[in-house]
């Protein structure tokens, strides 16, 4: 018991214990995201069902799912404005508050407005926990980002595996009130830690940042950080406000090539139907045809997908971006395809007359795994490092709003997608999706894993000697020498 205790006094005095702790208290507010996304598939069937005193009709009930969405975009906006004003750690701590009110006023609901109200509202902290991956990564060293980032989606898992297994058991009140119980303990972890030594810099508090950095590194890695600090910090002005920042800054590449690179990886990721599966968990196992009880497999799925989450994040830490996203890819493709060629062959039949029952939970189930291995994780992992510090914070807000809206726009539209394309229809569009992402992964992702957060904004800054093999192999496709100024000054040259 000594010898454990030593050694565990050893790795916090190392600094990464440090560094570990903050990572867990900023993504303790992932755990309500998962319990958020997971809600409305133990909600619905529960208000859905004859014996439930609040009815509702399927439209009804898709706006419910989604209202858990469509303020998310808002949220992350918020975020991104907290972020640069406030910082990285307060933005964090910011996002349990409308987490704590939204499943306080779920969990007294009595009427179907003040249900979709904490919905609403409990939407928008999934937006504003974006900052979580922008704090993570930055209070990490470069050869630990990759799975302490990582950490976030684990998080997630486990919070969508316990709103399942309370859903299955529970009625949906208890289980918002344990969710408001979570946002509590989120909040009151984060008073522990420091705030991002990068964003004091950032506003010029030296003295702050190297104490935040003392605190999350050991002293033989502070002065070489303290050095990045500097370097990274030295063109920022901390009066310059954040979206004059912006519109002066749009045209270099360090932020637009990260913004569209983001914005089509993300595109893709929702395309595949990753959060449908998750929103929508027990009624996609029903039209699925699955004979096993639909409670059931989504607490399985859960519970692989929260087992698969940790093998994830072990991947992200040893081995590259782009290889994860196309392993990712291909699998979901052939996975989500093969379940579309059963229910294209069996959908007419009555589940119990269908042949190799197992078929489809098998299918889906390793769906879900191979979206855990990169797909899920990587776009909301990038989006704290491949933006300049000068504007991550607000991009990463930006980016993170417009994800949220195509995650909206997928839950919503599943009712309507599964009537016209059907299972099998809809099926094969996801494992069309899951194909582009290996195709836009070959052609645009950068390749971050062990680099400082200053050599990535380098990297899409810097003019490559040439277009090299090199090059192409560090996935850094699109030219750093054209800005949007050249492209406007080439086309009015062709003008004249």
């Amino acid at each position: 018991m000594k010898s454990a205790l030593k050694e565990l006094h050893r790795i916090w005095e190392s600094g990464i214990g440090r560094t570990v702790a903050a990572t867990v208290a900023a993504h303790l507010n992932s755990i309500s995201v998962g319990m958020c996304q997971g809600y409305s598939a133990v909600l619905l069937p529960q208000l859905t069902s004859h014996a439930s005193p609040l009815q509702v009709s399927n439209d009804e009930a898709s706006w419910i799912a989604s209202l858990g969405v469509i303020s998310n975009p808002v949220g992350a906006l918020l975020s991104g404005v907290c972020m640069e004003i406030f910082g990285r750690r307060t933005a964090v701590q910011l996002t349990s508050l409308p987490f704590l009110i939204g499943w306080t006023i779920i969990a007294l609901s009595q009427t179907l407005t003040t249900l979709c109200i904490g919905r609403f509202i409990s939407g928008m902290a999934i937006g504003m926990a974006s900052a979580c991956y922008v704090y993570v990564a930055e209070i990490s060293q470069p050869e630990h980002r990759g799975i302490l980032s990582s950490t976030g989606p684990v998080f997630v898992s486990l919070g969508v595996l316990i709103v399942y297994s309370l859903g299955s058991l529970c009625s949906w009140q208890f289980v918002s009130a344990v969710c408001a119980a979570a946002a509590m303990l989120s909040f009151s972890a984060m008073q522990l830690v420091p705030e991002s030594p990068y964003w004091l810099a950032s506003k010029g508090m030296t003295k702050e940042s190297h104490a935040a950095l003392s605190w999350l590194r050991s002293s033989a890695h502070v002065e070489k950080d303290i050095s990045e600090l500097v370097n990274n910090s030295r063109d920022i002005s901390p009066r310059v406000s954040t979206l004059k920042l912006i519109s002066d800054r749009f045209n270099d590449p360090c932020v637009w090539k990260p913004f569209f690179i983001l914005v089509g990886f993300f595109l893709f990721q929702e395309g595949s139907g990753i959060y449908i599966i998750l929103y929508y968990a027990v009624d996609f196992f029903r039209r699925a045809g699955s004979t096993v009880d639909h409670n059931v497999a989504s607490i399985i799925v859960a519970s692989l997908r929260f087992a698969m989450s940790i093998f994830g994040s072990l991947c992200i830490q040893n081995f590259g971006r782009r290889t994860l996203a196309v392993t990712s890819g291909i699998l979901m493709a052939l996975s989500i395809g093969a379940a579309g060629v059963y229910e294209h062959f069996f959908e007419d039949f009555a589940p119990a007359d269908r042949p190799y029952p197992w078929v489809p939970l098998a299918c889906i189930l390793t769906n879900v795994c191979a979206s855990m291995l990169g797909l899920l994780q990587l776009p909301w992992l990038m989006i704290g490092e491949l933006f300049p510090l000068k504007v991550r914070g607000i991009m990463g807000g930006v980016v993170s709003s417009l994800a949220y809206l195509f995650i909206f726009a997928t839950v919503k539209i599943y009712p309507n997608l599964m009537a016209n394309l059907q299972m099998s229809g809809s099926m094969f569009g996801f494992a069309i999706a899951s194909l582009m992402v290996v195709v836009y992964a070959l052609m645009f992702l950068p390749e971050t894993r062990g680099k400082t957060l200053l050599e990535i904004e380098q990297r899409f800054c810097d003019i490559p000697k040439t277009n090299s093999t090199e090059n192409l192999e560090k996935g850094f496709y699109i030219n750093p020498a054209i800005s949007v100024s050249t492209v406007c000054a080439i086309v009015e040259n062709i003008k004249k």
